[in-house]
């Protein structure tokens, strides 16, 4: 059971930080639409990028974490026993 609670918690504990970074990121995507330079044009496309990578991460935790375990009539390959 231990298990199943350490993945909830990671996962909203990701979810949160994703959530958090895309605030920031906003934040960063504003400040620059406000005042184009070359370093704020630097900034957007890494804390977009970022985001991305985290957006990534959340969806591949969860297929893996929380996907349908296959049945018991069911071999791993997806044949019938």
């Amino acid at each position: 059971m231990k298990g199943e609670n350490l993945k909830w918690a990671y996962s909203f504990y990701l979810l949160t930080i994703t959530i958090a970074w895309a605030s920031f990121t906003v934040w960063i995507v504003r400040d620059t639409v406000n005042n184009p330079s070359p370093v704020g044009v630097l900034e957007t496309s890494g804390a977009t990028g970022l985001l991305g990578a985290l957006s990534t991460w959340n969806a591949i935790v969860i297929q893996h974490w929380f996907r349908k375990r296959p049945s018991n009539t069911e071999t791993p390959t997806g044949g019938i026993q």
